[in-house]
């Protein structure tokens, strides 16, 4: 019994070693396991690879695009699926070549929980130009009519808190007409600040309103994962860091998070009748 529980734990430890992707942030190397029961969109799903393009926000690098392993065949057949559950993998692109200590991370949390609605409600004035760009680039790209308008952006407070992580959950309210069809929606984003390494990283789970606590929880088990995958993160920040080049990280969250308001592309096909 005792050679067989052994064996299950190195076939476990192994498989988790196996489905982590290295990233390169920067100078470090990191290990990214892909969510469970998630893979990463590659560009031989074509149709679903152009449209996590247009997901990537001025302001963060867009490191992965993950959907359910139950549609990769669709995926990669050109099929652009429904999208009612996936998660993105951001970096912003200022701090990429920096490292944060632990000491930095903490003062940021207590900023992001304290600043979280005044930074929300500057971002919200910038959005209808943000967005509308965004509309342009979809209907380009999948030669649709599209126009999308957020209506509100809704932060829950911080639900999740460990030395190198911290998650809230948003509901974002958006209008979008295609090709003369209306509709009003609203979909649930949990995201994490997580230090992995030094590095600031952006895990962002989305689905329908009604499944905030699958996205809370899916989220977690996420970045939990990524942190076992890592070196830890320094207790100090190096050099003359400092919390100040970080002050605006919460809004570069929300540019991040708004983008993926382009998953909506699915329905608005299906109203238009068209195929990639």
């Amino acid at each position: 019994m005792k050679h067989l529980l052994l064996s299950l734990f190195v076939v476990v430890c192994l498989s988790g070693s196996v489905t982590a992707e290295p990233f390169q942030v920067g100078k470090k190397r990191l290990e990214i396991p892909a969510p469970a029961g998630f893979i990463k969109v590659t560009p031989q799903m074509h149709a679903l690879y152009r449209l996590s393009e247009q997901m990537i926000d001025p302001v963060n690098d867009q490191l992965a695009c993950y959907i359910p392993e139950a549609d990769r065949a669709q995926a990669e057949a050109g099929t652009i699926t429904e999208l009612d559950r996936f998660f993105l993998l951001k970096v912003n692109k200022k701090l990429k070549s920096k490292v944060m200590g632990s000491n930095d991370f903490a003062k940021l949390k207590a900023a992001t929980k304290n600043q979280n609605q005044v930074i929300i409600d500057t971002v919200k004035s910038k959005m209808p130009e943000v967005v509308e760009k965004m509309s342009q680039g979809l209907s380009k790209e999948f030669d649709l009519d599209i126009v999308m308008k957020l209506s509100d952006v809704v932060p829950l407070e911080p639900h999740y808190e460990a030395p190198n992580a911290m998650s809230f959950t948003m509901f974002i309210t958006y209008n979008m007409q295609a090709n003369g069809s209306q509709e009003d929606a609203v979909l649930c984003c949990t995201t994490t600040f997580l230090n992995t390494d030094g590095k600031i990283l952006f895990l962002y789970c989305y689905a329908d309103q009604d499944e905030m606590e699958w996205t809370r929880q899916a989220s977690r088990s996420w970045a939990e994962s990524i942190l076992s995958s890592n070196a830890q993160a320094p207790d100090e920040t190096p050099g003359n860091g400092g919390l100040r080049q970080y002050r605006w990280a919460i809004k570069w969250v929300i540019f991040g998070l708004i983008f993926a308001l382009a998953s909506i592309i699915k329905s608005a096909k299906n109203k238009g009748k068209q195929t990639v």
